[in-house]
């Protein structure tokens, strides 16, 4: 009885494993062919070029409304603008974006008060063609029939601009935040707050990256995705974004040494490089979390004939 019950065990645990092997097989054969059905390689292209045109306006509209949201008191943010960029972007030997680009939002700091509204209407019209882009690439990549209207498509470009714009605002308001409370209130001061600046950044960085995942994946497109596909989406997306950075600064900083060879064209270089794969990983996280949604639709379906 004793060693016909352990084959028993044994005989579910061999079928629990050929059928997760089937379904991962199942899975990787769909993926690949909705990759080639999609062409993943030109969508990212085309959000990469729409990200290279309006990340100038979304950074400066981002900086001249946390102008407004923080008291004077708070102190120049023109660190927690560069902390915002270093933890979004790779980092090397031979390259700092922050350093980069400290004079330049430094200038943009120090003249936020003076923004027209002519100028924040261009910069949000700029910014729209972004979100556009994004909306065409998300309706490829989850199969939509539906479409809005011009007029439509257009409003909710708008308002997706301006909630990013709150969203950079608002990060950088934490960020001038928690370090007034950690040096006034909590008293951390040397390695300690450093430490624990670092860590708040990473978080803080990852979290924002997240929330917008999110958002971008469940409401750009005309129909609704549902939350569970979207936070897979938006989970992916972030973490292989932190993968990619770490990945990217390793091999930058460890392996390539073309810092010499390009001279001052390194940074243009990394930036395009870094823009194209994070769209790469924006499209492969909704990839990801569509064809998980077909394969668990498919699996339940099959369920269901055979209770039948």
């Amino acid at each position: 009885m004793a060693s016909t019950g352990s084959g028993m065990l044994a005989d579910r645990s061999g079928s629990r494993h050929r059928q997760l092997s089937y379904k991962a097989l199942d899975f990787s054969r769909q993926f690949r062919e909705k990759l080639i059905e999609d062409n993943v390689f030109f969508i990212a292209g085309a959000i990469a070029f729409n990200v290279l045109v309006s990340l100038v306006p979304l950074i400066v509209l981002g900086i001249g409304l946390s102008g407004y949201i923080l008291n004077a008191r708070f102190g120049d943010p023109t660190d927690a603008v560069l902390s915002l960029i270093a933890e979004n972007f790779p980092q090397t030997a031979t390259l700092d974006f922050a350093e980069v680009l400290r004079i330049p939002v430094s200038e943009l700091v120090e003249r936020r008060s003076g923004f027209t509204l002519f100028g924040v209407v261009s910069f949000v019209w700029l910014s729209t063609r972004l979100v556009a882009t994004l909306r065409v690439a998300l309706r490829k990549i989850f199969d939509i029939g539906q479409y809005r209207g011009a007029l439509q498509g257009k409003l909710v470009d708008v308002q997706a601009v301006m909630v990013g714009i709150i969203l950079i605002a608002l990060n950088l308001t934490v960020t001038l935040l928690f370090e007034a409370v950690g040096v006034g209130m909590i008293g951390l001061e040397g390695r300690t707050l450093s430490l624990v600046e670092r860590t708040f950044g990473h978080l803080l960085a990852l979290g924002s990256l997240w929330a917008l995942f999110l958002a971008a994946y469940r409401y750009l497109p005309a129909r609704r995705i549902s939350w569970r596909t979207a936070c897979i989406a938006a989970t992916f997306s972030s973490l292989l974004h932190e993968a990619m950075k770490w990945a990217f600064s390793w091999y930058a900083t460890d392996l390539a040494y073309y810092g010499s060879m390009l001279g001052n064209l390194t940074t243009g270089v990394v930036l395009f490089f870094w823009i194209y794969y994070g769209s790469i990983v924006f499209v492969l996280g909704g990839e990801v979390a569509q064809v998980y949604t077909t394969v668990r639709r498919a699996s339940l379906a099959d369920v269901m004939d055979f209770k039948t």
